[in-house]
């Protein structure tokens, strides 16, 4: 079975001794004795694979906010393990709630689904218009093999896929085909494709794909 992002987020902190829930509704908060980190579903992208997770540590006023700045710094340190990029708001204080609090923000690469979050890189890729649901990774490289000059070579890229088991490979876009990159700041689109090798391993997570190919020519669409 698989975990959603916050069920991993909540398993992490917590296996690093900070104590750790789903947020709760409202401006319900329990009875606090130390730390705690309510962690909940942020922005979804699914244009660039990207997930938000809120995070926000409180801890009682009694035990001062340093406990909450250490716990808060703590997690951060997990959350950066796990892969996420982070941006950690100063100590406030909730007077009503009598608590300190810090709010985290943690960006991962990857797609949710309604029972599972799959890592993945943070843009989409694909092929003739249909969407390369498991990438892994993507390079591209130019270099000239001495019988002609670098701009009349050809582009040579790498795609690194992760099927899951039991996953339906998408169907074959013939040759020659269109690859496109997607990212928040702009498109790659490679023109001309066509494969020169694959490369297939299974795992216990699936079938890990390794396809290399070249590209007549490159078109960058905004700023990369």
């Amino acid at each position: 079975m698989g975990q959603t992002i916050v069920s991993k987020v909540i398993d992490a902190l917590q296996g690093a001794d900070i104590r750790a829930d789903e947020a709760y509704p409202g401006s319900r908060i329990p009875a606090l004795t130390g730390a705690v980190a309510a962690v909940r579903l942020g922005k979804v992208d699914r244009s660039v694979r990207t997930t938000a997770v809120q995070i926000v540590v409180m801890s009682p006023a009694a035990s001062g906010g340093s406990v909450c700045e250490s716990a808060a710094l703590r997690s951060v340190d997990v959350l950066q393990a796990m892969g996420a990029s982070c941006t950690k708001d100063i100590c406030k204080f909730d007077e009503m709630a009598d608590v300190f609090y810090i709010e985290i923000s943690a960006l991962f690469f990857g797609t949710p689904g309604e029972a599972s979050w799959s890592a993945g890189p943070g843009y989409a890729v694909t092929i003739s218009a249909q969407a390369m649901e498991h990438v892994t990774g993507f390079s591209i490289s130019r270099k000239s093999d001495g019988t002609k000059s670098i701009k009349d070579a050809l582009w040579e890229f790498t795609l690194e896929e992760l099927l899951p088991p039991g996953t339906s490979e998408p169907a074959d876009p013939g040759e020659p085909f269109v690859l496109t990159v997607s990212r928040s700041n702009g498109d790659e689109m490679l023109s001309g494709c066509t494969w020169t090798s694959v490369k297939r391993e299974d795992t216990l997570r699936g079938v890990g794909q390794i396809r290399s190919g070249t590209a007549t020519s490159r078109t960058v669409l905004g700023i990369l």
